[in-house]
């Protein structure tokens, strides 16, 4: 005959995703439920003198008919025996205790809600409507609980039951809130409100679990009503649920049952009413009922709720450590059950026991369809199946001993239990079902405590940061205000005289001024096609192209005195070094920026190339003839020539001017902002760190708004009219430009004359070698002679009198900016310009109204709800880690070891030989 367990293709085998494989030598409660290494019968010989039983190794029998089972009918009636005598014996009180103890440990976290930080092995009553499903809830809870298809089937139940010596029973109701209830303000809920996102509408997921304590009670007899009045509590989500409360609520005292059933405001509810039983004799053991799947509403307006108790019982199956009980009756095609379809699609048929009700309602005709499913070979799930038989007409105790007199063979009535069922004894009845769900909860919540642990250890650290930076309001609001600001306004005076700041305003103040001089005006020399001289003021080498050499008969040769009109296209560009002042203690461009000079960062850039194109000699030449009085010496200029170019260059100035206060006020704010973090850091969610900020920002853009004024008239005065007070700077400046001019003009000459090599290297003066500067000196001192007078040299004087005019203006308005902004700008923070500005929002070294600090101390809600949040899942984490350590504690031995007390961890009742 066939085994009551699965085939062993189907049978469930311990796996690390799901039960995990206890460690042997880790000192964890899972090692109480490693099979044990007892001799095994066959090996060991009882005497007659032996007064104590011994507890032997649980393993299946070779298969000796071929079939691929593995056990005969004789072992089944075996376990039976075993089951019914061998864990009432004193020599398993300890594996009782330590399966009580786990059970009792998961039954207080399941309550407590942690099931967010880390996933709980769970039992999961699964069923469609009228399978039974209430009549072996009541069995399974020991208590008679509603049975009818009203309101008991709208919302799920978690039922634990506690063991006690005590013998006064009691039941603790409460009302578990995970959801809240908003629902649409004009119309009911419809199914196309039901989506993936949405499953449950109209109620919505809370932050964390709110528990209301409903009502405990002393009597069995009046669970019924209690439960009933539960239930309509919880689907009046948003009204106060003490009104419901049976003897003390209005409404409880006030309004009949079953009104209150039909008036609720949800139609259902995702969140829970738990029941708390305690007792002698009771199963130690914690399960979830879920309400019954269905089809068809009993309103079409109602539609909606179909979906929703499906997504439900598909939420619950779906969590990985849930061990589901699917309750379905013999007196129907199992093929038609709902809640399988849902476990099939779900993949959690490995993690199922099979409940078959209603078995004193069993067809003759079916007997072969149940008890193929009996041998594993029909619907296979990884738990097997069991049969329970519990009229729904009778009492509790009633129903129990007729139950043992049906599955016991004997006629209860008309009715007898198929006697091809007898070898399943061991599988049949709701008191073999409660034991084995006991132990294999017990061995699951063992395997999974580490990990739990580990979880909630984490989550308890990650919690104490959060709560760390949001700080309770201190006791002397005020004095902590005025701490918090003095100790702000003296990190700020150290931040603007400290080294960061002076080291980044520096690099701000190098590189404006590195800018200024690199805009400096260029000019092109040309009065030939093939000469061009572009006098730039770029930092690196730059050579001359080598065009066509020019033949003494080229039109270019021909034409060299007269001015060129065409288009510049094929000029000869020949870059000069700047140089930015040759007095005064003024330093070269080239000490500002690198020689690669491609600092990314340099916020100044886009403006290096301003001074391009400023100036052409032919240009120069057009202007001076038009602005010339008649009857002018022609090589004397006009005045308004040079200043018109001059200032014409200087003009530009105000794009990188513009740029230079902005990112003096960056650096402020920036600064501002690190020295406010240091000082109110810890009070960011306090109304005084966004007033603060708030001031400073205001503070800091009238300080810059006025430092914007008084540069904006230092520029005017530069841009108004040139104005020169020191002659020898200007002519050191001048000639130093003139030099330049000159000697690249020279070349150029020479090379377009053919009386030096047209690929002479023309290099930045600086650049060359001594020996290089002789030979170039003894080369000019030999050529220039034969150069005739050029024509263009009042316009070269022009060009190098705005270049040198420029270098020494430049280096007297940059200079000028700097200290006017450190002299202004920057003082009124080194200072106590700022205190004041403070001390008169703020009142800081005087005093005010209370209630002004107080406010200043104000959070804004969602932080405040957050701290509420916060400690109280706080506070859940921390009773949970302490049920834990309870539980390992009490896994130790009398020396403080683990004790390694072990069971069979699949709890197979069918297999176990004594």
């Amino acid at each position: 005959m066939p085994p009551p367990s699965p085939s062993p293709k189907k049978r469930k085998i311990p796996h690390d995703g799901y039960l995990g494989t206890p460690s042997l030598t880790a000192p964890s409660i899972a090692n109480s439920f490693i099979r044990s290494h007892a001799p095994s019968a066959e090996t060991y010989q009882r005497r007659d003198d032996d007064q104590e039983p011994i507890f032997m190794e649980m393993r299946r029998r070779q298969d000796n008919t071929g079939t691929g089972r593995h056990s005969t009918p004789s072992s089944q009636n075996a376990d039976a025996s075993f089951v019914q005598q061998s864990f009432a014996h004193p020599t398993f009180t300890d594996i009782g205790l330590k399966q009580k103890a786990c059970n009792d440990t998961l039954g207080d976290l399941q309550t407590l809600g942690v099931s967010h930080v880390a996933a709980l092995p769970e039992l999961v009553l699964v069923g469609d409507q009228s399978s039974g499903k209430s009549s072996l809830m009541s069995g399974l809870a020991r208590v008679n609980l509603p049975r009818s298809a009203g309101v008991c089937t709208r919302c799920p139940l978690h039922i634990r039951l506690i063991s006690s010596n005590l013998d006064r029973w009691s039941c603790s109701v409460s009302l578990q809130q995970d959801f809240d209830f908003q629902p649409f303000p004009d119309r009911k809920p419809r199914t196309s409100d039901v989506t993936r996102t949405n499953p449950f509408p109209p109620w919505t997921k809370r932050a964390h679990r709110d528990l209301k304590p409903f009502k405990t009670i002393f009597d069995p007899n009046e669970i019924e009503k209690v439960l009933r009045w539960a239930q309509i509590a919880i689907l009046n989500h948003n009204q106060s649920f003490e009104q419901f409360v049976p003897g003390e609520g209005t409404i409880a005292q006030t309004k009949p049952l079953d009104v209150a059933a039909r008036e609720t405001d949800a139609q259902f509810s995702p969140n829970i009413v738990a029941l708390e039983i305690k007792g002698p004799g009771l199963p130690d053991l914690s399960f979830y009922d879920l309400p019954g799947v269905f089809m068809s509403p009993e309103k079409e307006e109602d539609g909606y709720v179909v979906k929703v108790v499906r997504n439900l019982t598909l939420e619950y199956i779906r969590r990985e450590k849930a061990i589901i009980i699917w309750a379905f009756p013999m007196n129907v095609d199992s093929e038609n059950s709902i809640s399988l379809d849902i476990i099939r699609k779900s993949g959690a048929a490995d993690r199922t026991i099979g409940v078959m009700t209603k078995a004193d309602q069993l067809p003759t005709q079916n007997i072969p369809t149940w008890l193929a499913m009996f041998r594993g070979e029909k619907q296979l799930v990884g738990h097997g199946y069991f049969a329970t038989a519990r009229p729904p007409d009778q009492q509790l105790e009633d129903a129990a001993r007729w139950e043992k007199l049906f599955f016991d063979g004997e006629a209860v009535g008309h009715l007898t239990w198929p006697i091809e069922y007898a070898e399943f004894a061991n599988r049949c009845g709701v008191e073999v079902l409660l034991k084995y769900l006991s132990c294999e909860l017990g061995a699951a919540f063992a395997r999974s405590l580490p990990s739990i642990k580990d979880m909630v250890n984490t989550r308890l650290k990650q919690i104490e940061g959060e709560l760390a930076s949001l700080p309770e309001l201190p006791r002397n609001v005020e004095h902590e205000v005025k701490r918090s600001l003095i100790q702000f306004l003296q990190h700020m005076k150290m931040a603007m005289g400290g080294t960061e700041f002076s080291s980044n305003w520096n690099t701000l103040n190098r590189q404006f001024r590195a800018c200024v001089f690199k805009m400096k005006p260029k000019c092109t020399v040309k009065d030939s096609e093939t000469q061009t001289i572009d006098i730039s003021g770029a930092d690196s080498e730059a050579t001359t192209p080598t065009p066509r050499r020019p033949r003494p008969s080229d039109s270019t040769m021909r034409n060299m005195a007269t001015p060129s009109r065409r288009p510049r296209q094929d000029a000869i560009t020949t870059p000069v070094k700047q140089e930015d002042a040759a007095m005064g203690g003024m330093s070269r461009a080239s000490s500002v920026v690198g020689a690669s000079g491609a600092d990314l960062r340099n916020p100044f850039m886009p403006f290096f190339s301003l001074g391009r194109g400023a100036m052409d000699i032919k240009d120069i030449r057009s202007d001076i003839m038009r602005k010339k009085r008649p009857g002018m010496p022609q090589d004397l200029v006009p005045d308004e020539v040079r200043e018109t170019l001059c200032l014409k260059a200087v003009e530009k100035w105000s794009m990188p001017l513009e740029t230079y206060i902005k990112k003096t006020a960056d650096l402020l704010e920036y600064t501002a902002i690190v020295a406010l973090e240091e000082s109110l850091g810890g009070l960011r969610q306090r109304l005084i760190f966004r007033e603060c900020h708030h001031h400073l920002s205001r503070f800091i853009a009238q300080q810059v708004a006025s430092q914007q004024g008084r540069l904006a008239e230092m520029f005017n005065t530069e841009a108004y009219q040139t104005f020169v007070m020191n002659d020898d700077v200007f002519r050191s400046c001048k000639a130093q430009e003139m030099e330049q001019l000159n000697r690249i003009r020279s070349i150029v000459r020479l090379k377009a004359l053919t009386l030096i090599d047209w690929d002479y290297p023309t290099k930045l003066w600086e650049n060359m070698t001594e020996e290089e500067k002789i030979k170039e000196r003894k080369m000019l001192d030999a050529n220039l002679p034969k150069l005739p007078k050029d024509p263009y040299e009042t316009e070269i004087e022009v060009a190098g009198y705005v270049r040198g005019y420029y270098i020494m203006a430049a280096a007297r308005f940059v200079e000028g900016v700097a200290m006017n902004v450190n002299s202004t700008l920057l003082r009124t923070f080194r200072e106590n310009e700022l205190d004041t500005y403070m001390d008169n929002e703020f009142h800081i070294y005087g005093h005010a109204d209370p209630s002004l600090y107080s406010k200043l101390m104000e959070e804004d809600e969602n932080t405040a709800k957050r701290r509420v949040q916060l400690k109280a899942e706080m506070d859940k984490l921390a009773r949970a880690m302490h049920k834990i350590k309870e539980l390992e504690s009490s896994s130790s031995g009398p020396s403080g070891t683990r004790s390694h007390v072990t069971i069979d961890s699949d709890c197979e009742m069918g297999e176990g030989v004594v």
